[in-house]
């Protein structure tokens, strides 16, 4: 597959499949997300979901960059004998660092606790400490899955099959008057499910036997380290970048303020649905184009998926960001309100990831890993000085502020980095003309609104019309491409589709 053409047919055949999957995901997901604080004081669910939050973000850390690393080697090996070479060097380094990890958390959770002047998180860490030991294993057979271009497999091993018991469990432990340990089985849920479904795919296709009979190959194992490793760096740097906010605010503020702060998560992920539905064989394919030379395809790749994720994702963001007071009050209750202006700045700030499009992949595949340390470097120095500054004075939106200039720090170096090192950037004027008309549907409704209570059927209606606007929008500011077109005949012939009047719309514009 080294044409562009045949790549864009199988990045919409997967980004439709794992879109699917993020959608039916993040409705189970924002059920129990919903349920969960519900059930809770905000005290108490901002002290579960730090401790979640911290090994969560250790977890990352700790598997070394290595499924990033796996997925990339697997793309380019071509025996048996060198894809398990792979698969053994990439289990055996990322579970050797998430078992070092899990015994710094326990020997070290007194002093966590104390740091988050909050006792009654050390045992909450323990308690997680089995997430953290299942996570490699998810990740690296995903990792796996991802350059066998399995998407099917991966999005119910990654996505569906955790949040499905994960919700189950919760609710049924909500039901028993145990939310607490509801709480903790749902984000259990997310590694240990997720490594048993991904194992057994992964199992269908290769002798998981061969892989402990003898130790991994010291040259393959030395590749995939010294690509991994900045990565690695680059990973615990994102991480604080996505984390320090709520440490931060655990540090400075109370308890209650994380509960606020935290709970909002869920919503923010909207921001990353399509995105993430792209990413999955993105980075294999634009690996391919590169490893080819062939630019001008992988030019074309970047800035189409991009253009398509803005377009897709600005709708929702607008959504969000305009009537976040409603949507607080519809899922989680008028005693979260305060996390409503955080929710606005937040989805209104990190639209610029969107803008950006895959900048983190295109890295990976363009082989230049470091670029993720480099880059996540001034971001979090940006993020750290702000959040101290502004959180004392102005609490959590001080925090938000801080979060999203830290990410336009880090997103920016990445982008001049790949624009010095192949001449491909994201920005077009075709993803950014629809915006103008769309954003103004969306002020013009929310001035007519402004004096109403919205409930769900109003908040979706108010949806749907920013998309069809949106779509409107791109027809009249002529933003449509020859590209799109073949975009859109690749999914009508994947999906055995009818889609005549786009296509005819297409070609006479």
């Amino acid at each position: 597959m080294s044409s562009i053409a045949d790549s864009l047919g199988g990045l919409v055949k997967s980004a439709g499949i794992v879109l699917a999957g993020t959608i039916v995901s993040n409705v189970l997901g924002l059920l129990a997300e919903v349920f969960i604080p519900r059930a809770l004081v905000p005290a108490v669910y901002g002290r579960l979901g730090l401790a979640y939050g911290i090994v969560s973000a250790i977890s990352s850390l700790a598997i070394l960059g290595i499924p990033n690393g796996v997925t990339r080697f697997l793309s380019e090996k071509a025996s048996a004998h060198e894809e398990t070479d792979v698969l053994q060097s990439g289990y055996a380094i990322s579970l050797t660092g998430a078992a070092i990890a899990a015994a710094a958390i326990y020997l070290a959770r007194f002093e966590i606790a104390a740091l988050m002047d909050d006792p009654a998180v050390a045992p909450l860490l323990v308690a997680f400490v089995p997430y953290l030991l299942a996570f490699p294993i998810a990740k690296v057979s995903v990792g796996v899955l991802r350059a066998e271009e399995r998407t099917t497999a991966a999005t119910l091993a990654q996505r569906i099959g955790p949040r499905v018991l994960g919700l189950a469990l919760v609710a049924g432990l909500i039901a028993a008057d145990r939310p607490v340990v509801g709480a903790i089985g749902y984000w259990l849920s997310f590694s240990i499910v997720g490594a048993l479904l991904a194992l057994y795919a992964v199992g269908q296709h290769i002798d998981f036997g061969s892989l402990v009979t003898h130790l991994p190959n010291q040259e393959t194992f030395r590749e995939l380290w010294s690509f991994s490793w900045p990565l690695a760096a680059g990973a615990s740097l994102h991480l604080m970048l996505s984390n320090v906010d709520i440490m931060m605010i655990g540090y400075f503020l109370d308890s209650a303020s994380v509960g606020y702060y935290r709970s909002i998560q869920p919503l923010k992920q909207v921001i990353f649905f399509f995105s993430g539905s792209f990413a999955f064989l993105f980075m294999p394919l634009a690996t391919k184009h590169y490893s080819q030379s062939d630019f001008a395809g992988l030019d074309a790749l970047y800035t189409v998926t991009t253009k398509w994720i803005v377009s897709l994702t600005f709708p929702a963001v607008l959504l969000f960001t305009l009537f976040s007071p409603a949507a607080i009050r519809l899922f989680f209750g008028t005693a979260y309100l305060p996390a409503a202006p955080v929710l606005s700045i937040l989805m209104a700030g990190l639209f610029y990831r969107v803008l950006v499009g895959l900048d983190g992949d295109m890295v990976k595949a363009i082989n230049r890993p470091r670029v993720e340390f480099y880059s996540a470097l001034p971001g979090v120095a940006v993020n750290i000085v702000l959040n101290a500054a502004l959180i004392p004075r102005f609490g959590i939106v001080g925090a938000a502020f801080g979060t999203v200039v830290g990410y336009f720090v880090y997103n920016t170096v990445e982008v001049v980095v790949i624009y010095r090192a192949v001449g491909s950037y994201p920005f077009s004027a075709a993803a950014f003309k629809p915006l103008i008309p769309t954003t103004l549907v969306g002020i013009g409704v929310l001035t007519l609104t402004s004096q109403r209570t919205l409930g769900l059927l109003a908040i979706a209606g108010i949806g749907v019309l920013l998309y069809t606007a949106q779509l409107a929008s791109m027809i009249l500011t002529r933003s449509f491409t020859d590209t799109d077109l073949l975009l859109v005949k690749q999914f009508e012939a994947r999906f055995n589709l009818d889609l005549s009047w786009l296509t005819t719309l297409l070609r006479s514009e």
